[in-house]
């Protein structure tokens, strides 16, 4: 069998047909210094979602990896909530009242 194997996104875990579908997170922000070799690859719908929440500053001080961040207490739920929605969904994410 020749089956493909799906690509998961690095932060909900849903599998994705290639790596073409996911994005690079640079887990250190570039402005803070990150390099090509500091990127994990996650889909669009987590991305947007850690940019609306985090600020480069916090990213690269407090949450530095995808580890981090599936247990950053803000994340949680929409984790949670994501996991279960189909990779083809596409939702805008609303900026948090303040980003942390």
């Amino acid at each position: 069998m020749n089956e493909l194997k799906p690509t998961p996104c690095g932060l909900c875990g849903r599998g994705f047909p290639s790596a073409e579908w996911l994005t690079k997170h640079h887990c250190l922000p570039k402005s803070k210094g990150g390099t090509s070799a500091d990127v994990a690859l996650i889909c669009s719908q987590c991305h947007g979602m850690i940019h609306a929440t985090y600020t480069n500053g916090t990213l690269a001080g407090v949450f530095a990896t995808v580890a981090e961040l599936r247990v950053a207490p803000e994340l949680v739920a929409f984790i949670k909530w994501v996991r279960k929605q189909s990779i083809t969904r596409k939702k805008r994410n609303k900026p948090r009242r303040e980003r942390l």
